[in-house]
């Protein structure tokens, strides 16, 4: 049997039409802002799921979630503070660079929900050595290092949000390896690891100007703004290069370690007081003034750790202990002035390969370090003049890497 079926004459609906509170589909909606004001906003990345998570401050609570290709090894921030890029481990035979709108606006401090932006297949994309959460640049423009194809991709425009294509620029490298570049004047200065040579480029033109030999295991870079020289850390020893006048493109000078311990990366402390240390656990510091000559190492003692961190105005040096306690410390002389339990023990064997992020990250800024801690799924708020856990913020997972974004966003 079949249902009658029932024609409503078109006068009718005109009249349906007319009643009020009556809508139809694709009528007129009022549109809300979703613009806020907040303080800043801090990301960090999940190694258990892969995810970026916002936190808007001073709330504390995680506000969105975005998700990106597992696992995260890198998060760094765009020279305009507008965009992060997050590149994952090298676990895979594909390597994703994500970069995601912040939603963040320096200038008014207002935000907007976070989102990805791009995404694009890369080849082993590395910061070029930076680890202070910044993106390299050249010319003041975005760049990504890519080790497998030996080539610095360089972001002439911004906007990664749209339709469109965005305009690359490429430089040619002298061959596949793992680099620590630093821009000076007009050229860029690219140590290459397992090469042991530092190459260096005309930043206009690309072509290369200098090879400078002698590095071999080349792992960390640091700049003496005052004297223009880089400093790049060897297996034997710390090369110098000059950048300046009758200095530029050659070495200038050697720096001996010491002891047997190696520099792998710096830290910029008080002044021009330069903290070399080695990735995973260390029994020393070394410290360098960049102000005296000869070129010479101290060793600052210190418990063995598993992360580190400089305040932006070099005051304080931060130690995140093997037993689980935040130091932190004079960022001039390395003198111990507070301890701050922030959790607990790592185990011996705790330590970070390139598959992905594991470590915790200290971020300093104002009068707090935010640490992250992977093993509680939270991020210590920490207050460092009174040397006091502020609070703990609740994030779920294993958070990591971090980023601050406000007005002066340095770590």
């Amino acid at each position: 049997m079949f249902s009658r079926l029932t024609v409503i004459p078109l006068s009718l609906l005109f009249v349906l039409a007319a009643i009020p509170g009556m809508t139809f589909a694709h009528g007129p909606v009022a549109r809300a802002s979703e613009a806020e004001t907040t303080q800043a906003r801090l990301f960090t990345a999940d190694a258990a799921t892969g995810e970026i998570v916002a936190i808007d401050l001073p709330g504390g609570a995680p506000v969105f979630r975005l998700s990106t290709p597992p696992y995260l090894m890198a998060l760094a921030l765009s020279s305009d503070r507008q965009h992060l890029f997050a590149m994952r481990g090298r676990n895979t035979d594909r390597d994703w660079v994500t970069v995601i709108d912040t939603g963040f606006d320096p200038d008014t401090r207002e935000v907007r929900p976070p989102y990805v932006a791009r995404t694009v297949l890369a080849n082993a994309p590395t910061t070029g050595g930076r680890h202070d959460g910044m993106i390299s640049t050249v010319g003041g423009r975005d760049a990504l290092y890519m080790d497998t194809t030996a080539e610095i991709i360089v972001f002439e425009e911004g906007n990664f949000s749209g339709y469109g294509e965005v305009a690359l620029r490429r430089y040619s490298l002298a061959q596949p390896d793992h680099y620590h570049a630093m821009e000076a004047g007009e050229n860029l200065y690219i140590g290459h690891l397992r090469s042991g040579f530092v190459q260096v480029l005309n930043r206009d033109s690309g072509r290369e100007v200098a090879r400078i030999p002698g590095c071999p295991a080349l792992h960390g870079m640091a700049e003496d703004r005052v004297s223009g020289r880089i400093f790049f850390g060897c297996g034997p020893h710390v090369l110098v290069v000059g950048t300046q006048g009758d200095e530029t493109g050659r070495k200038v000078a050697q720096i001996a370690y010491p002891a047997s311990q190696r520099v792998a990366a710096f830290l910029a402390g008080k002044e021009r007081i330069l903290w070399g240390y080695t990735e995973g656990t260390l029994p020393m510091f070394y410290r360098l003034d960049m102000a005296r000559r000869p070129y010479e190492f101290e060793t600052i003692p210190v418990e063995s750790s598993v992360q580190y961190a400089t305040s932006g105005d070099g005051r304080y040096l931060l130690v995140l202990t093997r037993a689980g306690v935040l130091e932190i410390r004079d960022g001039g002389n390395g003198k111990l002035q507070r301890s701050v339990p922030v959790t607990a023990p790592f185990a011996k064997d705790f330590h970070e390969h390139t598959d992905k992020a594991v470590l915790p990250d200290i971020l300093v800024a104002g009068g707090s370090a935010y640490v992250s801690l992977p093993n509680e799924g939270r991020i210590a708020q920490v207050d460092i003049d009174r040397g006091k856990v502020l609070r703990r913020l609740e994030v779920g997972g294993e958070p990591t890497r971090l980023i601050l974004v406000m007005e002066s966003s340095a770590r």
